[in-house]
């Protein structure tokens, strides 16, 4: 019975995790390449509204039609992953998508609830670090009031 009864809640926890990412925010980049070995995530900038877009989540969902492995990192936000057991960790924001995948990443949004930003604008750099050398153009996330 006590195996039951753990099965149970640990379906009731994923199906409680899938259930909140299913309502997050969703910010969608892709991978594309440009010439020239050059490679760009686009939107080239992105604007998240803290009061409106942060209240279930926020997930970013990194697509990658191209030939090669790209890799989306953004310096100052962090990737949340939920273990088998429920706990959270996070770690930054640095995620390898190879050709013709697609990914789905759970950002961290305690820096925000925590009023770490302040009420000013915040910008956040994102690019490609594996393909630096070769003039990946990078961009910024915005998150905004």
């Amino acid at each position: 019975i006590l195996s039951v009864v753990m099965v149970a809640v640990a379906a009731l926890v994923a199906g409680l995790g899938w259930f909140d990412a299913a309502r997050a925010a969703e910010f969608h980049f892709v991978a594309q390449g440009v010439g020239d070995g050059r490679a760009v995530w686009v939107p080239k900038d992105g604007v998240i509204h803290k009061r409106t877009e942060l209240q279930d989540g926020l997930v970013f969902v990194l697509e990658n039609p191209t030939d090669r492995t790209h890799a989306f990192a953004a310096q100052g936000l962090f990737e949340e992953i939920t273990g088998a057991q429920g706990e959270t960790t996070r770690k930054p924001l640095r995620v390898n998508v190879t050709p013709d995948d697609s990914v789905r990443v759970q950002v961290s949004t305690a820096q925000f609830e925590m009023g770490q930003g302040g009420p000013d604008e915040e910008t956040y750099p994102f690019f490609c670090p594996l393909h630096k050398g070769d003039a990946h153009l990078g961009g910024t996330i915005h998150v905004v009031p």
